[in-house]
């Protein structure tokens, strides 16, 4: 069993409870990697105990639409904490690990790991928070690793290391699968696998066929050779040339320790954590957020599905990066750069902020629709120095009518349409406040 401290011990059993008491529930989650990941540990969770449930994934904590579920206890995982008193139903169950603003709902069992003492960004994400549910209600759900893996992974909380309550978890369970430390790339051939590298992104390869096809032919390394087949000094021949391509770009810190990481190989599905982390967050970019649970649940067919989409997504995120990359504006205390598609947004910000642009401010992204979504990265560097990108957002956004929030690392938000400049002056103010640059 997972060791963690009397509160958050006894607040998950209190969920465990209700759980086990009630017959029916709707669980509503978010539609990225993590979110689609807990949420699926949450339904086989359900199934095997014979409960009726129905899940139904969302862009962001929209009330409106869960309070359309009606009386039945609710599932809330990956949108957020902040939970208004306002739903219809008396049984509320919060799965997540963002910042809390809001004082919590007493008719909620908030089990975000931050209320307990553990840090949500680097420590448990919410599939992490599902499993520790899952496994509290039977133990014989640790079978439901890959996919809490596939959220840890998908939510970066496995850059540097396992670490908190993740890292507790996957001590407890790594000896049941095959597990090493290894070039963390994926895709049919080497060459394939740097062309669709987006973290980490390879200035003049990734994007590029061509050239990843040069590089390795230079080195004298087979091109069409599967990773998997490639020997340990070819594989340290090739992460020591990446690596010196990431230092002329000067990638910042994080953006190496994704070179090479902890890879979990499950023989059973015949993918790698990675992979079904790859798969799930394409799923879920893609608007099809069922596959997943489909897969698990025993779909064959979505396995193909979902590989189809984590190619198409990596193309298209690489030449979004690219169009991203052009837009570009600098300001005092950010950089500012714009997407045509809202699901790349989030990754344009990343692979802009660890691989090509100055990292000593972080990077804000919008998609321009009816209203202006927002998407910021920062640095662990920067965060050190006092950056809360979540406060930061959501601070400028509340000033203009809008709304943000999410992680000090990472966070996100909505503006009206027509306060873009004026959003952006006041989170340009309220950085350099943060980090002593007025």
């Amino acid at each position: 069993m997972i060791s963690l401290n009397e509160t958050y011990s006894s607040r998950i059993e209190e969920a465990r409870k209700l759980i086990e008491k009630e017959d029916f529930f709707r669980v509503f989650s978010h539609y990225d990697a993590d979110g689609v990941s807990s949420g699926l540990i949450i339904a086989e969770t359900l199934k095997r105990l014979n409960k009726g449930f129905h899940i139904s994934f969302l862009r962001g904590m929209d009330l409106e639409v869960i309070k359309e579920s009606g009386d039945y206890p609710i599932i809330l995982s990956d949108l957020g904490s902040d939970v208004g008193g306002e739903l219809k139903s008396s049984a509320v169950v919060i799965v997540d690990h963002h910042m809390i603003s809001n004082p919590e709902v007493k008719e909620t069992i908030n089990l975000n790991p931050r209320k307990y003492g553990y840090d949500g960004t680097k420590e448990a994400c919410s599939s992490t928070v599902a499993f520790l549910l899952s496994l509290a209600i039977d133990g014989n759900n640790h079978d439901l690793f890959p996919a809490f893996l596939a959220g840890v992974i998908g939510d970066k909380q496995n850059i540097g290391g396992f670490k908190g309550i993740n890292g507790r978890i996957v001590e407890e369970l790594k000896g049941r699968y095959q597990f090493s430390k290894d070039i963390n790339l994926s895709g049919r051939s080497i060459s394939e696998a740097i062309y669709l590298s987006i973290e980490p992104y390879f200035d003049g390869f990734s994007g590029n066929l061509d050239a990843s096809r040069f590089f390795l032919q230079n080195i004298s390394i087979d091109p069409d050779a599967p990773i998997a087949n490639l020997r340990t000094d070819e594989k340290e021949r090739i992460v020591d040339l990446l690596t010196i391509q990431l230092i002329k770009q000067n990638a910042a810190r994080e953006g190496y320790e994704t070179l090479v990481s902890d890879i979990f190989t499950f023989k059973n599905f015949g993918l790698t954590g990675n992979q079904i982390s790859d798969y799930f967050d394409a799923s879920g970019r893609n608007g099809k957020m069922g596959l997943p649970t489909s897969w698990y649940m025993g779909n064959e067919e979505a396995k193909d599905e979902m590989d189809n989409l984590s190619t198409k997504l990596r193309k298209e995120a690489l030449e979004q990066v690219k169009k991203t990359y052009e837009s570009r504006k600098e300001m005092k205390n950010l950089t500012v750069c714009y997407v045509e598609n809202p699901y790349l947004a989030g990754i344009c910000a990343s692979v802009m902020m660890l691989y090509l642009v100055q990292n000593n401010k972080p990077v804000i992204a919008l998609y321009r629709n009816k209203g202006t979504k927002i998407s910021g990265r920062a640095t662990r560097e920067l965060v050190a120095k006092g950056l809360d990108l979540s406060k930061a957002i959501g601070d400028a956004a509340s000033k203009v009518g809008g709304h943000g929030g999410g992680h000090n690392i990472a966070a996100g938000g909505e503006i009206p349409f027509d306060m873009e400049e004026e959003f952006l002056s006041a989170l340009n103010e309220g950085l350099g406040e943060q980090i002593g640059n007025t």
